[in-house]
């Protein structure tokens, strides 16, 4: 029992659910609204997403380990059969993958320079944008697009081919998470929970297919082969290290895990251990990573692609929003033109923030071993994704699988983190229209009080100081301790 509600019940209310948004995706899920049929997919999806996200939170106390992995395989199944909710990243991909199956290069070229046979379907502001990927998802791509060519079904099996490789992705983080969960003291339910039946991974995973799952069982993995001890450390550093690598060839923000991996091992946290331990990981990394853009003869194009996404402004980077709140501003009192500027600058600011805080987490991580070195991991993972100049909900993904093997921090803020990490699929809408677009301002100032929020909390002293502690204190008592503990020592 669940509260009121049997557990077998909650599993059907959750599938009802699913079944609503995946019945979106075919009245709300183009990109263009229809009429009445629009408004009613919305209202499905904003139905199911909320009767969805309902259910799942009431089994954050199930302990049963395969009955929630059974349970986020039923809900996967509605949408997985229907078009992709939330964002249509995955036609973008297949786009991708079409260029380079015909021989340019999409690290110079966007899909609209072939163009694309299914160019309709991509949202305009990726038809002319070079890709930001690394080489072993262009590979991806590249085979997805070519199944897709061989017969007549095209996109459609394009597009499965995408979500097939993505629930991989999952299905590897939980796995690895597990077993990592178990290393660190972290629960190995709450891994299946928070990566597997999450409406975060139902919808940018079964249903978006998004490149982050991928990204994030390699993240995982590596993470997990790290912390094993079931081989010696030069080998288990390397093979993490590989991992890494492959992460990297997805994503290249998977780079920021490295140096968490040393501190996983405790045979490597000093001395000349820890800088043989560094060497071997930044090998394996490295040489992984080369191996692909060499095989794949894709090499390390992606940086060009990197500016051309920059593009985007909108208020779910944290930065981006606090820039855009002084743009506002600028415009209020008569300089828009420094609106931009703006941007740049509050940009700027949070590279550097995010250098303190990857800094200041690892800096935790060593000192704490492997339970501290995990949790430092995602949020360094969450932070690289959060106070980037471009922020979308499946960025998520690597940080949260992450942190599901670690223990759940005590009261509130470990609440928020789940749901926060869940309530992200409410940012966008079915055809993909981001809701960010139609908030700037007050996600502009929300950015703002976050910030406020966060320098206070930081500002605000934990402890009061030694002179108000110790202020009023009787001072007999302690003279009383201190003679008895006198006395009872050996003459």
């Amino acid at each position: 029992m669940q509260g009121s509600v049997p557990r077998a019940r909650l599993r059907w209310l959750g599938l009802v659910g699913a079944a609503a948004m995946a019945a979106s995706a075919y009245l709300a899920g183009t990109p263009s609204p229809h009429g009445p049929a629009w408004v009613v997919g919305v209202a499905l999806w904003v139905a199911g997403a909320g009767g969805l996200l309902a259910v799942w939170w009431r089994l954050r106390t199930v302990a049963d380990l395969r009955w929630l992995l059974l349970t986020g395989a039923l809900w996967a199944l509605p949408l997985l059969l229907a078009p992709p909710l939330g964002s249509h990243d995955s036609y973008a991909y297949a786009c991708q993958g079409e260029l380079v199956t015909a021989g340019l290069d999409p690290y110079r070229n966007g899909a609209a320079a072939l163009p694309c046979r299914w160019l309709e379907h991509v949202a305009p502001s990726w038809r002319d944008t070079p890709t930001p990927y690394g080489p072993l998802w262009l590979f991806v791509e590249r085979i997805a697009t070519s199944a897709g060519l061989l017969g007549s079904a095209g996109l459609p099996v394009t597009v499965t081919v995408l979500r097939l490789v993505a629930i991989g992705g999952t299905l590897l983080a939980v796995v690895a998470g597990i077993r990592l969960a178990r290393r660190c003291g972290g629960d190995p339910a709450r891994v299946a929970w928070l990566a597997a039946t999450s409406p975060l991974t139902l919808v940018h995973v079964v249903s978006g297919a998004h490149n982050d799952a991928l990204l994030a069982g390699l993240v995982v993995a590596g993470l997990a082969v790290a912390a094993t001890d079931r081989v010696d450390v030069p080998t288990r550093l390397a093979l993490a290290g590989a991992a890494f690598g492959a992460a990297a060839s997805v994503k290249a923000t998977a780079l920021v895990v490295v140096p968490f991996a040393v501190a996983v091992v405790p045979w490597a946290r000093t001395g000349r251990r820890q800088v043989t331990a560094v060497l071997i990981l930044l090998a394996a990394t490295g040489g992984t990573f080369g191996l692909l853009a060499v095989l794949t003869g894709h090499g390390l194009g992606f940086l060009h692609g990197w500016s051309a996404t920059a593009g985007s402004v909108q208020w779910s980077s944290v930065p981006t929003g606090v820039g855009m709140a002084v743009g506002y501003g600028l415009r209020a009192v008569g300089r828009p033109e420094l609106f931009a500027g703006a941007v740049t600058v509050t940009r700027a600011a949070g590279l550097v923030a995010l250098a303190v805080i990857l800094v200041l987490l690892l800096r935790r991580a060593v000192r704490g071993g492997t339970g501290a070195a995990v949790p430092a991991a995602g949020l360094a993972l969450l932070a690289t994704a959060v106070l980037g100049p471009v922020f979308y909900a499946w960025y998520a993904l690597a940080g949260v699988a992450v942190l599901a093997t670690a223990p759940k921090r005590p009261g509130r803020l470990g609440d928020l983190l789940d749901a926060g990490s869940a309530g992200l699929v409410l940012l966008t809408l079915p055809n993909s229209l981001g809701l960010v677009t139609k908030t700037k301002v007050a996600g502009a100032l929300l950015d703002v009080c976050l910030v406020l929020w966060a320098l206070a909390s930081r500002l605000r002293p934990t402890r009061p100081p030694a002179w108000r502690r110790t202020a009023g204190r009787p001072r007999l008592p302690l003279l009383r301790l201190r003679d008895s503990g006198a006395a009872g020592r050996p003459g």
